[in-house]
């Protein structure tokens, strides 16, 4: 996969933000991480590179917290 695949300007359109996109795509690569170290996944492509794939793809979901909550 290319240093610019997919595009960042196609993840911004999902996330708004390229703050929280970073955040996202972070704790996706960690269980991606975890799944490769338990042998689950073994196919050569970078954690970060496959969690900007998936993000890309839809496979990831998020949701801003409501206004007025925290945790």
């Amino acid at each position: 996969m290319p240093m610019n695949e997919p595009p960042l300007d196609d993840l911004l359109k999902l996330t708004k933000n390229r703050y929280i996109l970073a955040i996202l795509a972070a704790k996706q690569a960690r269980k991606i991480n975890e799944k490769m170290n338990a042998g689950l996944i073994d196919d050569g492509m970078k954690p970060v590179s496959r969690a900007l794939r998936q993000i890309a793809e839809g496979k990831v979901k998020f949701a801003y917290p409501e206004k007025g909550k925290e945790g």
